[in-house]
């Protein structure tokens, strides 16, 4: 499984259409958007229809829409720990956001 973090750069005229598209996206949660055409989007692999979606190929796809200006991968996370896409285990891509609380309680 693989989750990235990315900004993506849009012009703000261009904002509302890119969110709603990109939010559309299977595995795809904009995470942020304050209105001045960066979005910080996280991209997770998913599966719909049993077609993989890979987080990457999603990335690489929103990043040539002729809306997009550029896009930066800020974070990438690939581990054995959670279950492959295509498994049938990924049922929520939003899901990961609860273990969230746990970690931030570990220390390191």
């Amino acid at each position: 499984m693989s989750i990235l973090g990315a900004v993506v750069r849009v012009r703000p005229q261009h904002r509302v259409d890119v969110v709603s598209r990109a939010s559309a996206l299977p595995g795809v949660d904009v995470a942020l958007d304050p209105g001045d055409g960066r979005l910080v989007v996280v991209l997770e692999d998913a599966e719909v229809d049993g077609t993989v979606h890979s987080a990457a190929a999603t990335l690489a796809a929103i990043a040539m829409w002729p809306e997009v200006l550029n896009t930066s991968l800020v974070y990438e996370y690939s581990g054995p720990d959670a279950p492959p896409a295509g498994s049938g285990a990924v049922e929520d891509y939003r899901a990961w956001r609860g273990s969230l609380k746990d970690w931030a309680g570990q220390s390191t």
